[in-house]
């Protein structure tokens, strides 16, 4: 079935599929955190700051972060990749919301192809965070990240 044929997702139940499965990964990142002994990290940074401690606090924060940032990549990768490609284009928060991801040509989505939209993703998101509102205001409701690998999210089919 061509994508012309489905009916193109509403930006608002992107952004909702978005926000379930940000903070699901988040949840998945913290217990991480706590399981690899960064706890201690992290709760360090949740105090108020000392200032005759700021280079403890300054390296502690440092070194939480850039763990954090490894762990929410891989399982970005996982989720947003392997995951939505093995799910027929979902994520659970697609899932719960009723949309999925297919490919303009119509071909399968693939976890290549589905690690290369959550990597493009990420970079705009962190680069041009406003862009994210183009898929409001273009024909086929798409973002950049879905304009570039050729994606578009419709609702799933009934």
């Amino acid at each position: 079935m061509e994508y012309e044929e489905l009916t193109l997702s509403n930006p608002w139940k992107r952004i909702g599929a978005y926000l379930i499965d940000s903070s699901l990964v988040s949840i998945v990142v913290f217990i991480v955190l706590f399981l690899i002994g960064k706890g201690d990290d992290l709760m360090q940074i949740s105090q108020t700051i000392d200032i005759a401690n700021i280079e403890q606090y300054l390296n502690s924060f440092s070194s939480l972060f850039s763990t954090m940032f490894i762990i929410q990549t891989l399982l970005g990768i996982l989720y947003f990749g392997f995951y939505q490609a093995m799910s027929n284009g979902q994520t659970l928060g697609k899932k719960l919301l009723h949309i999925k991801i297919v490919m303009t040509n119509g071909e399968e989505f693939t976890a290549l192809v589905a690690i290369f939209r959550f990597i493009i993703n990420s970079i705009l998101l962190n680069v041009c965070g406003p862009l994210g509102i183009i898929p409001f205001f273009t024909a086929n409701k798409q973002g950049l990240h879905d304009f570039i690998v050729k994606t578009v999210v419709v609702d799933e089919s009934e």
